[in-house]
């Protein structure tokens, strides 16, 4: 079944830029189980059909599954896995109304089908109805309390609702749940961090080191809110690790974000390297350009901070940091 969301690193970088407290899901992410819901299907038993489906699916065939699944529906209408399974791929194929249709046609059928619940939470929230989605994810964690991925989802919504203390209640349910995952322990810290609560947010983030092992989002995030909640040291580790989770090039966020690491580590000549080697091969990176000028006028190099300004602003003349280059470029000129 659909695990909807996990964390994704919003870098914000700047100055004292960080990650959003906040995660990011979408309905084209890959989905993700818990490891106790892969050893416990809720789901009911398959009929042929949306067995045959369900490999299709799996191999990323979603017209095809979807044929199947509608076949399943039309030979059963009670079906409710067909129904779910048929929200799936819909959703693969981003026809979103039409998987809202299928897995509201699931909980017509069976209004405390957990997975069914906890889909359209999920789809509520990606299309902006935090409200409705809220209503619906209560109600998939009132029919299954053992719920993992449908408690962090829950979370995920009141946070961004702005009701902290809720969420927070509901990650710390999460890890009672579910202890060897990292997401709710990250979201967690993370909104601790938001909240003010620096030290505990530290405590938080440590605990999910570990768990986080393997996975360059996880260590992404992680690693930023260590480094905003002050331990630069560990930060670089996590976000050195982030970037050698994967053969792929790490995003030009993340790079930039074990700069910041490195420079509040004290490795000011490292973090400098780490900035001059993204922009070697990603010129058009206007956030690094514009952490490379302030970290070059830190240490007085004015005339080179003021060309990485200047190539800010003419990449982003009206980004986030436009007016504080504007600014820092008269000052360097100045000196």
């Amino acid at each position: 079944m659909r695990n909807a969301c996990l964390v994704g690193a919003i870098l914000m970088l700047g100055c004292s830029g960080g990650a959003s407290s906040q995660a990011s899901s979408t309905g084209g992410e890959e989905p993700i189980m818990f490891e106790d819901e892969r050893a416990e299907s809720h789901a009911p038993q398959a009929s042929e059909d949306v067995t045959r489906g369900e490999s299709l699916l799996a191999s990323g065939d979603a017209a095809g599954a979807e044929a199947l699944f509608r076949s399943a529906v039309e030979a059963e209408p009670n079906d409710v896995r067909a129904h779910l399974d048929l929200g799936l791929s819909l959703e693969m194929q981003d026809r979103l109304d039409e998987a809202e249709a299928a897995y509201r046609a699931a909980i017509a059928v069976d209004a405390e089908f957990g997975e069914a619940l906890n889909n359209l939470g999920v789809l509520l929230r990606d299309t902006d109805r935090p409200e409705d989605a809220l209503g619906i994810l209560e109600r998939a964690v009132a029919a299954r309390p053992g719920f993992a991925s449908a408690q962090l989802n829950y979370g995920l919504v009141l946070e961004e609702l702005g009701r902290g203390e809720e969420a927070m209640a509901a990650y710390r349910r999460v890890i009672e749940i579910a202890p060897r995952e990292p997401t709710a322990r990250i979201q967690l810290g993370l909104l601790q961090l938001a909240m003010g609560e620096r030290e505990q947010a530290l405590l938080t983030l440590r605990r999910a080191s570990s768990a986080a092992q393997g996975s360059r989002v996880m260590l992404s995030a992680l690693g930023n809110g260590l480094r905003r909640a002050g331990d630069a040291a560990m930060a670089v580790q996590v976000l050195t690790a982030a970037i050698d989770a994967e053969e792929t090039p790490a995003p030009s966020p993340v790079v930039a974000e074990l700069a910041l690491a490195q420079f509040a580590a004290g490795h000011r000549e490292a973090a400098e390297q780490t900035l001059t080697e993204l922009l070697s091969e990603r010129t058009d990176y206007a956030d690094g350009h514009y952490l490379l000028a302030n970290m070059l006028a830190a240490r007085e190099a004015f005339a080179e901070a003021a060309r990485h300004y200047q190539r800010y602003l003419r990449l982003e003349p009206d980004g986030p940091q436009a007016a504080q280059a504007r600014g820092r470029l008269e000052h360097v000129r100045n000196r």
